[in-house]
């Protein structure tokens, strides 16, 4: 936490950054709107002064000077553009903004993909995490949405008492992009062995944070199943942070997110092997695990590491 505190000071001081400001996307109006949520709740735990505005708030009397805005481009129509502001985007759409970016007022962020690989001229930093060598774009994964206090918290509570249920939050459909077809086989084996399936759509089915926390929590088993595309392109989902944060044991079809994670998570393709990888172990084996998964996010993927990656990108492609 301490470190934090002085990384954040020393970036923000050099960029001469006095305020945060989120730019649309309120929480749950969109996918989108949790990214918004880890990165305010990271500088409101630093305790910088952080807005969270959409371009339906009247802020014609706020004062921007000097703010650093983080936002992406399905909401950045309205936002404020300002040479005394610097800019965090993901996927930019407003031309004023992508000029910010030739002034060294602005650099983009997206999520890492293998798609990233053949792009020239990149510095890894870390397994998924790349720079571009000019320092204008950050290639990355996203986070859990816990601070490192509320994962140490969880910790002391391992192992957590679960129902036999698998809860599974989110999308869960066929398509291009679906991932029913990867999903079936773990919840087949998970009937076989009676436990039994329960689909929340957070869309018709909205739930709380605290909500969402404890379902996962309740969960007998919490995987981070991704769909072909998914895998195929080594997409990592937010899921495989939460869930491992929240308590849960760390569960994957996904080869990127095995590797990601040093081995330390229950990796297989095969989604049926995979429910049985992970249902046959010993209590004391999971909880073994769990807590050193929980620690390597604690440690590398949070919202506060996410945050601090960018800022010192910023600070180095503007000076």
């Amino acid at each position: 936490m301490k470190w934090f505190l002085f990384l954040f000071f020393v970036h923000l001081s050099a960029l001469k950054v006095d305020k945060v400001v989120i730019w649309g996307c309120k929480l749950h109006s969109h996918t989108h709107s949790y990214i918004h949520y880890g990165f305010d709740k990271a500088f409101r735990h630093l305790g910088y002064k952080t807005y969270w505005f959409d371009e339906n708030d009247n802020v014609s009397d706020f004062d921007f000077k000097n703010t650093l805005f983080i936002t992406v481009g399905l909401a950045d129509k309205k936002i404020p553009v300002r040479d005394d502001c610097y800019y965090l985007l993901h996927n930019p759409e407003n031309p004023a903004l992508k000029e910010m970016v030739g002034k060294k007022r602005a650099i983009t962020f997206q999520v890492y993909t293998h798609d990233v690989l053949p792009r020239p001229g990149l510095i890894r930093l870390d397994r998924c995490t790349f720079v571009a060598k000019d320092y204008h774009c950050v290639y990355m994964p996203w986070a859990t949405d816990l601070l490192p206090h509320e994962i140490d918290a969880i910790m002391q509570k391992v192992p957590i008492s679960k129902e036999r249920v698998l809860v599974w939050v989110g999308t869960y459909n066929n398509g291009s992009f679906g991932n029913y077809s990867e999903l079936q086989p773990f919840i087949r084996a998970s009937r076989k062995n009676k436990i039994g399936f329960r689909h929340i759509n957070p869309w018709t089915q909205p739930a709380s944070m605290e909500e969402n926390i404890e379902l996962i929590q309740k969960s007998y088993l919490a995987p981070a199943i991704v769909g072909a595309w998914q895998k195929e392109k080594g997409y990592i989902p937010c899921r495989i942070f939460k869930n491992i944060s929240y308590g849960r044991l760390g569960i994957t079809n996904s080869q990127t997110v095995f590797e990601l994670f040093e081995g330390k998570v229950i990796y297989n393709s095969d989604t049926e092997k995979l429910f049985y990888d992970a249902y046959r172990l010993t209590p004391e084996e999971e909880k073994k695990l769990v807590l050193e998964q929980m620690q390597f996010v604690k440690e590398r993927h949070t919202y506060l590491n996410r945050a601090s990656l960018l800022l010192d990108t910023l600070e180095k492609f503007a000076g």
